[in-house]
């Protein structure tokens, strides 16, 4: 036992083996690509930058017979304060950082530059300065080092200048600032888009809902491009990053027209302030709701789904409730979604709810250190939300006693379910309006095209031209009743309120139509899809 101590004295006594915790620290789970940038601009918001790009390098890559572009560089160029040499070297360190303190702020653990980097690439470089660029400093870190033993990070230094494909490709803006930084991701082995066009889609709406605040008070402008490698100063997929707003309050915003310019919904009753005391103080938690405009929901042709609209598509991205720290979107939660039984409920997407906290309140809520989630929130969600019975009974039968999280949680959960009847009368209100498929004693051309294919086919048939198919034959033996029923329960499943779905289904059989249109969200690349249903067409 003494001589096996000894041994122990010469070996390895590190809490954190190099090659084991670089693996661990490279599958830290961000949501996505744009999450793991989203810390990337974190950090320049906090050195209070007034523009932020986003640059994605591509290479032409042969595919067969063609070549096709391949992400295989990314960057995020800022204009903030920079840093100087100690604040570099602490920043690649995980767990360096210098806010560790601040009782206001993004930042907090010090983990985003490296962790998110490590995340997405094999190596990040940065480039800083706080004097002009001839005052740049330069650090990196590489995993294949760390993985071979170099536990240790790199002295930054002043002879590796900033590449000139970076120089070309940023902003004279940014460049010629007095202070800024340059973050580069290269090795790009856990990319989850592999062009810069779709890398800076996803992102910009991401980031867009992430950064809202910060972007829609003109605290940050934030852009994004692609170039070729060889090509430098030839951006393509030029954006700048609008606010997108899963309350749909804001003005200016990246949902379609018209609602870009003007908000889609309203608020639902005044924002609800929560007071708890963290560590000594007060803290104040706020919560807000938002509703649907009636005018939102009409559709071009009168008849077709709002959800099938582009405002509607653009809304389905945002369902949820918006869980903000500092500002700043840590999560859409979508834990509240269960209404009447069916979590894919198309009406959830005409409701918002926005709660704020500040990072007093990190333990309350269970901010891990990626920013990615809201753990106690998220759990006491899950246990209320997704059931009817009154809050006390579910906590009593659980045995958790109630706390201001399990309360918050409770109230949207109420909120929640009165805003989704107030949208359901809306959507009464709406086919009232429609009458029948008719407008001013009128047919809908799809409602016209109904009647005619049904009139030909059944003049076909007469004539002996065609034979009744399948569907004919279910319409003449399936009992009315019974086709009614399950139309009604097909439209109902398709998103459509009770009434409506009963209403269609009955015009249909008593006007023994053949066909009926509808918009739809289909799978993969479908333009369209037919099916047969209780004796109609679909």
């Amino acid at each position: 036992m003494v001589e096996q101590l000894a041994d122990l004295k010469d070996a390895d006594r590190s809490l954190f083996p190099g090659s084991f915790t670089i693996l661990a620290l490279r599958d830290s789970r961000y949501h996505s690509t744009a999450y793991a940038i989203a810390e990337l601009i974190d950090n320049a918001i906090e050195a209070s930058a007034e523009r932020i790009e986003l640059l994605c390098m591509e290479e032409p890559v042969r595919v067969e017979s063609r070549f096709r572009r391949s992400i295989s560089s990314i960057a995020v160029l800022d204009n903030g304060t920079g840093m100087d040499l100690r604040t570099l070297f602490d920043a690649l360190k995980f767990g360096g950082g210098t806010r560790h303190q601040a009782q206001r702020g993004i930042g907090k653990y010090g983990m985003g530059l490296p962790t998110s980097s490590m995340s997405q690439c094999k190596r990040v470089d940065v480039w800083t300065w706080q004097n002009g660029l001839d005052s740049v400093w330069h650090s990196y870190l590489d995993a294949d080092e760390i993985e071979r033993g170099e536990h240790k990070v790199p002295l930054p230094d002043r002879d590796t200048p900033i590449p000139q494909t970076w120089r070309s490709a940023g902003s004279d803006e940014i460049y010629n600032n007095p202070s800024g930084t340059l973050v580069v991701w290269s090795q790009l082995d856990k990319i989850q888009w592999k062009t810069g066009h779709t890398i800076i889609d996803h992102t910009s709406r991401e980031v867009g809902r992430i950064h809202r605040k910060f972007i829609e008070a003109d605290m940050v402008d934030i852009r994004a491009a692609s170039f070729l490698a060889n090509q430098p100063g030839n951006r393509n997929d030029e954006i700048r990053v609008t606010p997108n707003d899963p309350l749909y309050l804001m003005k200016f915003t990246s949902t379609p027209p018209p609602w870009d310019s003007e908000p889609m919904f309203t608020q639902w009753g005044d924002t609800k302030c929560y007071l708890v005391t963290v560590d000594g103080k007060q803290e104040t938690i706020e919560v807000r709701y938002s509703i649907v405009k009636p005018e939102a929901l009409r559709t071009a042709s009168g008849r077709g789904l709002p959800g099938s609209e582009p405002h509607g598509v653009h809304a389905r991205h945002n369902i949820g409730v918006s869980v903000l720290r500092e500002d700043r979107e840590i999560v859409l939660e979508d834990a509240f979604l269960r209404e009447g039984g069916s979590s894919e409920n198309p009406q959830n997407r005409w409701w918002g709810c926005e709660v704020h906290f500040s990072r007093a309140c990190d333990e309350l809520f269970g901010v891990d250190h990626n920013k990615q989630m809201v753990a106690h929130f998220t759990q006491a969600a899950k246990t209320l939300a997704r059931d009817d019975r009154p809050n006390q009974v579910i906590l009593d039968e659980m045995g958790i006693d109630e706390d201001i999280i399990h309360t918050i949680v409770g109230d949207i959960r109420d909120q929640t379910r009165s805003m989704m009847r107030e949208i359901r009368q809306m959507f009464e209100q709406r086919r009232k309006s429609q009458d029948n498929g008719t407008r001013g004693g009128r047919r809908s051309p799809a409602a016209k095209a109904v009647k005619t294919a049904t009139d030909a086919d059944r003049g076909a048939i007469a004539a002996g031209i065609e034979s009744p198919t399948d569907t004919d034959r279910d319409r003449e033996q399936i009992p009315s009743e019974d086709r009614v029923a399950g139309l009604t329960q097909q439209f109902i499943g398709a998103g459509q309120a009770e009434e409506d779905a009963q209403e269609l289904a009955k015009s249909l059989v008593e006007e023994d139509l053949s066909y009926q249109f509808g918009p739809a969200q289909l799978d993969g690349f479908q333009m369209f899809n037919v099916r047969s249903i209780q004796g109609v067409l679909h």
